[in-house]
């Protein structure tokens, strides 16, 4: 379950930001996760119920996620597209860049 290690790689920011913050405890957290990902929402619901136990701020917080579809990007002229192309559909520059649908990122949080 991978779930669990995507939102490990969370924890330093978040307990920073609430350490910073004087924030007691989180009752939603809010993220933007890519569907290059690979994650399972099931899983990702499951291990934030592990992530509650282990750390207490996040106890009892309620989990809200927004699936990211891929696009790319043009280097060169920065139209945004969805479908994989070896060349920009705008320009025909070779080699576009994702643009979205590999992020794992904290999009709100609400707290106490």
């Amino acid at each position: 379950m991978h779930e669990y290690g995507l939102f490990k790689l969370l924890i330093p920011a978040l307990r920073k930001y609430l350490e910073d913050n004087s924030i007691k405890r989180i009752t939603r957290l809010k993220l933007k996760i890519g569907e290059r990902k690979g994650v399972i929402p099931e899983h990702l619901e499951h291990a934030f119920e592990h992530l509650q136990e282990e750390y207490p701020k996040f106890k009892g917080a309620t989990l809200e996620y927004e699936i990211v579809g891929v696009s790319f990007r043009c280097p060169e002229c920065g139209y945004t597209f969805a479908e994989m192309s070896a060349t920009c559909p705008e320009c025909g520059a070779s080699f576009p860049e994702m643009a979205t649908g590999d992020e794992f990122e904290v999009d709100g949080i609400e707290f106490a």
